[in-house]
């Protein structure tokens, strides 16, 4: 329903539409003419320029969460601002926004999966950190190696064949592993303004490493309230959690006049060693305990007893985030914007190695990350034209700056191994899109990115300060160049129906050299290679009436070996991975179907999706021979050789639904539940990075002042023989019989006391349940108490 609010703020042309409950700029609203000859979206600010319709023409509103209206072009331009109410359900589909990479949403919707996460919900989940984020959607599992970390799974992928973005730029470099990947907690989930998990391959969009799907995360914007008036508003939060003595304090403030607009943001969280769960549902008395660590007694190394093995002693950490942004809009079509980005932590011990025993000893005195440091910075240039070939772009210059240590000492051993890697990443994006008559978008764009990395190693003596060479992790100097151009084709039609094709052309340039070879004798002492390919796809929605939608789409994807994959030495659980100078690019052909329905007027809505997934050449790690050798003498002991190495085919199946009951407007019930099916049909074997079957159950009442919700996430049993290669961890399960099956209860409420103040409680793991998630190296925390509060002004 429109209500219809004048402003006494008004522009000839313009219109700006607001959420009625929220106040809210709406994007994504599609305007377009009653005989769809002409046609535009709203942007960000929730605006759109009705110039180009006639002056006595009807005018029709549409977007999947505020339904479809027609109003007279009069009565809109008369006023300056109209609000929307929300329907009672909002499906999960999506819409474009201008350009297409910046922002997905719900009107246009899209063929693929997509899963959006708003600010409300982060402020009411009270995740920790990013990863938390994605892990409570119910529809992403999140394995994690320490505390201080977690990689995202999406539909059997994860670390390099996802891709991470984060304000339309890729956060993917040329050292992204194929294991698992912690980086996306170097985003701060308290400045978020949008995250958008798109799921299944979209390279014809983003590029190499979309293979599983893509992670966008947009951080807000300062607002520009188009006065002369100076303004100032904030917001600050302050957390506790009892499980790991957690702090997390964070402050943010805006201010602006007409033409520009500035926001700072600042989050700081300490949190504790975490204490496992103490309810062993699954059977294993012993499973995970930690009964021993290492700690120096008058120099000297020693084991002692732990005196609650139960607390994982060593996964304490803290994190330090910063954002700052700058706007500024010298005219309505025409915008600058300066984005900084800066994350930092404590050294993060990698919990793993800390309880990894030799010879009936803990192997590993010390195995931490150095500080994880991000830093981005960029400057994005908006603007509005209406030409023959583009009406919206936004041209982007990024530069980010990662810093990647890991810094190991062996019990008893008096020298400590630093390995250093140093990435420098230049970027340039250019995205564009053009409105034609009959309701059809072309976007189109190019990107380009540029990484330089270094990579050094020492053995370094705790007490001499004498220092050794040893290996690196990779070569000792890199270049990576990742480079694409693309281009997208969308088409509504009458019936409301949606058609969309697009394409991608990708090529990637990489050298790398390897000074010393001392160490590990290589056949080669330089990589270098030049590779491209096209990807693209074709999909189609349709809406046979208003509570049906139908999707399909054929996608490809493509992703090139980066410097991780033919160019790592690493050791883990008695295997070497080595570098291999002959590896091919990955490449999968995808499908997806799915069908969404509402019944009972919204009342009750249930959907799900079934897709496939067709890898060639797919890279995988397997075996391997080095100089005509099949083992190697690596941190003091005989290890089995591995590399990455290509695969003849792979295949990927799955499917995930979900339901929702409206019982109110208020109370409502949710279901998840998402299965993936993986095997490397050249072997026969299982693939790794397949989670088992997962979902999250919720009821959830949400009212004007009062929230909360009864909750429960699960995992079904992964047995020992669907367990693939070695980034599964079998060594990490109880006796290598495959991961136990868990479910966690959960309730979390906040309560708006003011309208500047709410307070926020949680138990989470009521139960005390022992798990861990499908291949971590870490247990998940037992119950947890968390308290806090929220102000704004």
């Amino acid at each position: 329903m429109i209500s219809f609010l004048v402003s006494s703020a008004s522009f000839a042309q313009k219109v700006t539409f607001l959420n009625s409950d929220t106040k809210k700029p709406i994007s994504g609203i599609l305007v377009f003419s009653e005989h769809y000859s002409e046609g535009t979206l709203s942007d960000k600010n929730g605006q759109v320029d009705l110039g180009f319709f006639a002056k006595d023409e009807v005018v029709s509103i549409e977007h999947t969460s505020y339904g479809f209206h027609t109003i007279p072009k009069a009565e809109l331009t008369k006023t300056g601002i109209y609000y929307l109410t929300v329907k009672s359900y909002d499906l999960p589909t999506t819409y474009i926004d201008h350009p297409l990479r910046y922002s997905f949403s719900k009107v246009d919707e899209n063929q693929q999966f997509v899963c959006i996460v708003g600010p409300e919900v982060v402020k009411l989940e009270n995740p920790a950190n990013s990863a938390d984020m994605l892990q409570n959607t119910g529809s992403v599992l999140v394995q994690k190696t320490q505390a201080g970390g977690g990689s995202p799974i999406i539909r059997g992928f994860e670390a390099n064949k996802i891709l991470l973005v984060v304000d339309g730029i890729r956060m993917n470099n040329a050292i992204y592993r194929s294991g698992h990947l912690q980086n996306s907690i170097t985003i701060d989930n308290s400045v978020l303004d949008q995250t958008e998990i798109i799921f299944g391959p979209s390279s014809s969009l983003y590029g190499s490493d979309a293979l599983g799907g893509v992670i966008h995360f947009h951080t807000k914007d300062p607002k520009i309230i188009g006065k002369d008036s100076l303004y100032l508003d904030g917001s600050s939060y302050f957390r506790y959690s009892s499980n790991n003595n957690g702090l997390a304090t964070h402050f943010d403030f805006s201010t602006g006049r007409k033409k520009w607009g500035l926001l700072s943001s600042f989050t700081l969280s300490r949190f504790g060693d975490s204490k496992m769960g103490t309810n062993r549902a699954h059977g294993y008395s012993d499973w995970g305990l930690h009964p021993q660590y290492i700690t120096q007694i008058n120099g000297q190394d020693s084991m002692v007893t732990n005196s609650d093995p139960n607390v994982q002693f060593g996964s304490e950490y803290a994190q330090f985030d910063l954002l700052e942004k700058f706007i500024y809009r010298p005219q309505d079509n025409f915008e600058l914007a300066l984005n900084f980005q800066y994350s930092t932590s404590t050294p993060v011990n990698r919990y793993d190695k800390l309880t990894e025993y030799r010879n009936g000893n803990l192997r590993w005195a010390e195995w931490y990350y150095g500080p994880q440091n991000r830093l981005l910075s960029a400057l994005k240039m908006s603007f509005k034209t209406k030409s023959k070939i583009m009406d919206e772009g936004i041209v982007q210059l990024s530069y980010q700056k990662i810093d990647e240590d890991r810094i190991s000492r062996q019990y008893q051993s008096t020298f400590r191994e630093h390995q250093n890697e140093d990435v420098n990443v230049l970027g340039f994006n250019a995205d564009f899109s053009k409105a034609y008559p009959k309701s059809q978008m072309i976007f189109y764009g190019v990107e380009a990115q540029h990484n330089i990395v270094k990579s050094t190693a020492e053995l370094r003596d705790l007490y001499s300060d004498e220092t050794l060479n040893t290996q690196t992790r990779y070569p000792d100097f890199s270049h990576y160049l990742n480079s694409g151009f693309y281009i997208e084709y969308k088409k509504k039609f009458k019936n409301r129906a949606v058609f969309s094709t697009g394409g991608r052309y990708s090529l990637i340039y990489a050298q790398s050299e390897f000074k010393d070879t001392s160490i590990i004798s290589l056949p080669f002492n330089e990589v270098q290679f030049t590779t491209s390919a096209p990807s693209g796809h074709i999909g189609f929605v349709l809406n046979p009436d208003s509570a049906t939608t139908i999707k399909s789409m054929i996608t490809t994807g493509f992703r090139a070996p980066n410097i991780d994959d033919y160019g790592k030495v690493f050791e883990k659980s008695g295997n070497t991975v080595v570098p291999n100078d002959d590896l091919k690019p990955e490449y999968v052909l995808g499908f997806e179907f799915s069908l969404n329905r509402s019944f009972f007027k919204e009342l009750i809505t249930i959907g799900g999706s079934v897709y496939g997934n067709y890898l060639f050449n797919a890279m995988v790690q397997r075996d391997f021979t080095l100089n005509g050798q099949d083992s190697i003498e690596y941190n003091g002991e005989m290890t089995k050789i591995q590399a990455i190495v290509n695969t003849d085919n792979a295949m990927i199946i799955g499917a995930n639904t979900f339901l929702k009951v409206q019982f109110t407007k208020q109370l409502d019930f949710s279901y998840t539940y998402n299965y993936t099916y993986g095997r490397d049909l050249a072997n026969n074997t299982p693939l790794s990075h397949i989670p088992p079957q997962f979902g999250k159950i919720a009821f959830t009442y949400a009212g004007k002042k009062l929230n909360t919700s009864l909750y429960s996430f699960y995992n079904f049993r992964k047995d020992l023989v669907e367990y693939g290669g070695g980034a599964d961890n079998l060594d990490l399960t109880p006796n290598e019989e495959g991961t136990p099956p868990w479910w966690t209860l959960n309730y979390r409420i906040s309560y708006e006391l003011f309208d500047i103040l709410t307070l926020q409680f949680a138990a989470e793991n009521i139960l005390d349940v022992h798990y861990r998630q499908f291949a971590s190296g870490i247990s998940a925390p037992g119950r947890n108490f968390l308290i806090g509060a929220r102000m704004s002004f």
